[in-house]
């Protein structure tokens, strides 16, 4: 499957991949990261990025799988954590109002709008939205196992992050195996 160069990502959820880097391997580890990505992304994400600039995602998901291989990780299971701290940094800053304030209901509500402030492609879809679940749809989206796994994972802490208890993400279609589309249900209690 080619990989799209063009679909980026603001510099918030890279910061936050940086912070779980820098927090899950040691200094050696990440300069092994670095050392197996190209040239000019490996000298971006020894910096801070700002949360302005934007990162293609394809390098965002080559530094994942990098790292949990470098780590001695299964991506899913690396990944997966990433998101979740990725979504409790979030919320520590822009999202703090909506994970504090709304109900997964609610907060599934704002996420389209969520979505396209962050990513330059692709619609975040809710579907068939209950009092206790939800289908979420993201069309229009080229991505990799890495970046599913690490929505799967935001997804998951940013419903328990509003008081949702026995919280379950599943991810039912993936592009990057050969679906249309990715989908996630979403349960909670």
């Amino acid at each position: 499957m080619a990989v799209d160069e063009s679909v980026t990502v603001k510099g918030s959820p890279v910061r936050s991949l940086q912070k779980f880097i820098d927090s899950e391997l040691t200094p050696d580890q990440r300069e092994t990261v670095y050392r197996q990505l190209p040239a000019d992304y490996a000298k971006r994400f020894r910096s801070p990025i700002l949360a302005t600039e934007t990162v293609p995602v394809h390098m965002l998901n080559q530094l994942t799988e990098v790292a949990a291989i470098v780590k001695g990780e299964r991506l899913e299971d690396f990944a997966r954590r990433a998101g979740r701290e990725g979504a409790s940094d979030a919320v520590k800053g822009i999202y703090r109002f909506f994970a504090l304030v709304l109900t997964p209901p609610a907060l599934l509500s704002k996420a389209s709008q969520m979505w396209s402030t962050l990513y330059s492609r692709g619609d975040l879809r809710v579907d068939e939205q209950t009092n206790a679940s939800a289908r979420l749809r993201l069309l229009n989206f080229p991505t990799e196992t890495a970046n599913c796994l690490r929505i799967t994972g935001w997804l998951e802490r940013m419903a328990e992050m509003t008081g949702a208890k026995k919280v379950e993400v599943h991810q039912t279609q993936c592009y990057a195996k050969g679906a249309p589309n990715c989908e996630w249900i979403l349960k909670w209690g």
